[in-house]
Order: C-alpha cells, then sequence, then structure tokens
C-alpha cells in the first residue's frame, strides 16, 4: 500500500517542523530518531498527525516505525481504517 499524497505531505511536514530539518532531507529511508528525534519530540508530532488526520496513535507506533516511509504508511493505514468505520453516533449507542 502507498500512502496518499495527502497524508505524506502531511507527514512529511509534521517531521520537517518537529525535526527541524528541510523537508527535502526526509525521504522514506529517514529516521526520526537518527535525525534528532526523542520520545518528548515523538509524543508532539503523534498529537499533531492525531489532530491533522483524525487518527489514534502511540508512542510505541514511533518507536516501531521510526522511517518516515514506514510511518507514513502506518497512518495512511489509520485513516483508512477511521474513514471505513466511522465511529457510532450517539443514537446508535
Amino acid at each position: 500500500m502507498t500512502a496518499p499524497a495527502s497524508v505524506h505531505a502531511s507527514v512529511v511536514a509534521i517531521w520537517s517542523d518537529a525535526l527541524g530539518v528541510g523537508p527535502d532531507e526526509l525521504d522514506a529511508d529517514a529516521d526520526f530518531f537518527l535525525l534528532g528525534g526523542h520520545s518528548l519530540l515523538a509524543t508532539q508530532m503523534i498529537a499533531r498527525v492525531e489532530r491533522a488526520h483524525g487518527v489514534k496513535l502511540r508512542l510505541r507506533d514511533v518507536l516501531d516505525h521510526p522511517f518516515l516511509g514506514e510511518f507514513t504508511e502506518l497512518v495512511a493505514q489509520a485513516v483508512a481504517s477511521a474513514t471505513a468505520s466511522p465511529a457510532p453516533s450517539p443514537a446508535d449507542a
């Protein structure tokens, strides 16, 4: 599965800002931690991704998927799952 361009562009922008590197320095093999990321930055980055895409992520997701390509795919899968199964409305509960 290839992440949609909008998800990829959003995640690149968030990583770029969080890590203080130019987006042109971020390719699929860019490692969040080797670029200066740490747990606090990862937590902040996750919060921004969650707000941008309406998905729920964990710090463990960044630890397990530290490469931009892998992380972007994970976000794309979360977005697809959230879109496929919307939350039940209060009337359904």
